[in-house]
């Protein structure tokens, strides 16, 4: 049994909106601040119940938004953990909580598209929370101390794992919680399911989390697309026409066409997304811990290797137009050379036909 613990708990709810979005002028930028932040109704959890709880949506640029739902509680770390890994049965009023942000979502999305400068035919619409927990008072005096000793119960807290008391110590050896203070009683601690943090820069290292998680969400949603993208143009090259039916190859032009268009206008929003996406980082270079921190946290959600197949996707698809360009233009060149000797075929018969009628 753990000592009572004063904690705030962040959920995050990141979502993609399918648009990109202008941020310029004035409504636009009135209509994001109408949105930020307000308070809402109780959350309760199997009998337990939240009050005082706030909620907060933030739109990044690169067409990913991000509802944070925070409230306070005074628990043991046990509870913390159990809680973790139950929060998708967290109810807003009578709705439970995955419906009631997706609900919130929905009008969102209906709200903004006036500001969106493009959008995508497809948006991925998959469900995800992340709890962020932050210590109110300093859980013990030697973070590392206080790691080890609860390291079961941590271990529950960020990754999800209801059955933590259950774990063997190849697990919490293999997949060690690491510390990524700077401070010797500072708590700062992150895997891909969660987060602990008891820091004077708390504020920051969230803000920092979640636009991670941001990041993260929207490299998967350009997965989502280019995926899509991907078996669009692979089921495209096995539809196209033989030279020997070339009465189908202007229809399979046009059809390649709109699709290579359209390509063409995701991957131009895609590559410069990613731009911003790369780009828009907290203020933190002049800061070692935090600039470590921010490249650790990036190392946790798997950012790096997720842009790079981001890109390794989009140089597939570009590879199976040009294929499909390559096979249409040969094609249509065969079909010229076809015309041009029926041609050359029809002007011999009728020289030999008129040559023939004048002879009589």
């Amino acid at each position: 049994m753990t000592a009572q613990i004063k904690s705030k708990v962040h959920l995050l709810f990141p979502f993609d909106l399918g648009l990109e979005l202008d941020f310029t002028g004035k409504d636009a930028s009135q209509f994001f601040k109408e949105i930020s932040t307000r308070r809402m109704g109780m959350l309760s959890i199997e009998g337990k119940k939240f009050t005082d709880t706030e909620f907060t949506t933030q739109v990044y640029r690169f067409g990913v938004g991000m509802i944070q739902i925070s409230f306070e509680l005074e628990s043991d770390l046990d509870y913390l953990a159990n809680l973790s890994c139950r929060i998708e049965k967290i109810y807003v009023g009578k709705t439970g909580i995955i419906s009631y942000c997706q609900s919130l979502v929905e009008g969102l999305i209906g709200r903004a598209a006036k500001y969106a400068k493009y959008r995508y035919e497809k948006r991925f619409n998959e469900s995800e929370l992340f709890p962020i927990t932050v210590f109110k008072q300093q859980p013990a005096d030697d973070a590392n101390a206080f790691i080890k000793k609860h390291q079961k119960a941590l271990f529950g807290l960020l990754s999800g794992e209801s059955r933590y008391d259950l774990l063997s110590a190849f697990v919490l050896e293999k997949d060690k919680i690491v510390n990524y203070g700077y401070y010797e009683n500072e708590i700062i601690l992150i895997k891909r399911f969660g987060a602990a943090v008891y820091s004077g820069e708390s504020s920051v290292i969230i803000e920092m989390i979640k636009l991670a998680f941001a990041q993260y969400w929207s490299l998967r949603a350009y997965n989502y697309i280019l995926d899509l993208e991907l078996d669009t143009s692979q089921k495209l090259l096995d539809k196209l026409p033989p030279y020997y039916k070339f009465w189908l190859i202007p229809n399979a032009y046009q059809i390649f066409s709109n699709e290579a268009l359209g390509f063409d206008r995701d991957k131009i929003s895609i590559v410069d997304s990613l731009y911003n996406v790369i780009s828009n980082v907290p203020a933190v270079e002049s800061d070692w811990h935090l600039r470590t921190l921010h490249q650790d946290v990036n190392k946790v959600f798997n950012i790096d290797e997720l842009h790079k197949t981001v890109e390794t996707k989009i140089e597939r698809i570009e590879e199976s137009y040009n294929s499909a360009r390559e096979y249409l233009s040969t094609n249509f060149f065969i079909l010229l050379d076809i015309i041009f000797f029926l041609s050359l075929v029809w002007s011999v018969v009728d020289t030999f036909l008129l040559w023939r009628i004048s002879a009589k």
